[in-house]
């Protein structure tokens, strides 16, 4: 079973608990896990240079949402799955939980797809696919 499938006490991500920046910590541990070595610290995703804008997304790009009434952030980032679902890590989902993009919260503020400039995925779908059957 896969990453994005498996309960965090079987060694997955479903119902990892949520920690402070979990959004961010969480994009970062599965960009690794792709083999994308984003640094020590969070700027990696703070450099809007390393990314460009897509209208369809794809599994590994990153969803980027304004202040969902769900918690109370300015901004939040989830990891895309396929076109419309996304694995990510908030407090209002205990944690890290899948997320259907056409429904509310998400669909109110999304605000974007965002894809590496540079593809540096070593290994897209091996570990961490998470598709349903």
């Amino acid at each position: 079973m896969e990453l994005c499938n498996k309960p965090y006490a079987r060694g997955g991500w479903l119902g990892m608990p949520y920690e402070e920046n979990g959004c961010v910590k969480f994009l970062k541990r599965a960009f690794a896990e792709m083999g994308i070595d984003t640094g020590e610290d969070f700027s990696f995703f703070r450099d809007a240079r390393r990314f460009r804008k897509v209208e369809n997304p794809e599994f590994g790009d990153v969803a980027v949402f304004k202040e969902p009434p769900t918690d109370h952030v300015a901004w939040h980032v989830a990891m895309m799955l396929d076109y419309r679902r996304a694995i990510q890590c908030a407090q209002s989902t205990n944690g890290v939980g899948k997320i259907d993009l056409t429904r509310y919260p998400w669909s109110d503020t999304l605000k974007g797809f965002y894809r590496l400039r540079e593809s540096k995925i070593q290994n897209p779908k091996s570990k961490i696919a998470c598709f349903s059957p």
